[in-house]
């Protein structure tokens, strides 16, 4: 989003003319503290004629629920409800978990807000080089999908352990273009990855032994024991494994 910055000294005053009148504002810090559902929250705020103002974008991160973007010089808000337009598609953006957006895949440096409140930063892990790994979450979950053509095209968000149907959004953290590519959530960790990249951790932290027994559960909660290798719990066969062992206990 672009910004205007208010240039301003504290205790100052700052005179703008308005049709001929000359109209001065005592411009301060504000100095109360701000809790939000009784969490004290840093939100720089500012009091003008004794009103006190904050950034949009700010009030948005600190309370959650809607998203403020820049799109075709217009401020927009965003509830996370019904978003209506993305907030950004180029720098690092707000994702809010079960809303929909329509604009790219999740990138490192973006927010991901969890339905409790937790607000988790999306990075790189070091060993996989997948975006995401280990944090327990899935942030391309509710990318607005689209299928068919002309006035058949219709749109739907993605869901957990669906494929996506168009070619729009790219490759994921691994490189793998998404195109036709499953989106598969571990029912465990609630962790979500593209196929290219569940091969890549599959590859990298595969266990190194053998399981005990049938349904046995790794230890970093990616991979189920099948009697003959692990699985990784977030394919079709590793959620049938579970989902038997759950049943016969």
């Amino acid at each position: 989003m672009k910004r205007f910055a208010l240039g301003f000294i504290i205790g100052g005053v700052i005179c703008s003319a308005l049709t001929g009148f000359a109209v001065e504002y005592a411009v301060t810090a504000n100095p109360f503290p701000i809790k939000v559902d009784g969490v004290e929250k840093s939100i720089e705020g500012y009091n003008i004629n004794d009103s006190t103002y904050f950034k949009l974008r700010d009030v948005a991160d600190a309370v959650g629920g809607f998203t403020v973007g820049f799109t075709n010089n217009t401020i927009t808000i965003s509830t996370s409800q019904e978003p209506s337009e993305p907030t950004s598609t180029d720098g690092a953006i707000t994702i809010y978990e079960g809303q929909t957006r329509d604009n790219r895949l999740a990138r490192e440096g973006d927010t991901f807000v969890k339905a409790d409140g937790t607000r988790v930063v999306l990075k790189i892990d070091e060993v996989t080089g997948v975006l995401g790994y280990g944090q327990g979450i899935a942030p391309d979950v509710g990318i607005m999908d689209e299928f068919g053509q002309g006035d058949q095209m219709t749109t739907f968000p993605l869901k957990p352990n669906t494929e996506l149907m168009t070619n729009k959004y790219g490759n994921d953290s691994t490189g793998a273009w998404t195109a036709a590519s499953f989106y598969n959530v571990n029912p465990l960790t609630g962790e979500g990855h593209w196929n290219g990249e569940w091969a890549v951790i599959s590859q990298k932290t595969h266990p190194q032994t053998p399981g005990t027994v049938f349904g046995e559960i790794s230890e970093d909660k990616n991979f189920i024991w099948d009697d003959e290798e692990w699985v990784y719990l977030a394919c079709d066969n590793g959620r049938s494994i579970l989902e038997y062992v759950n049943t016969h206990q």
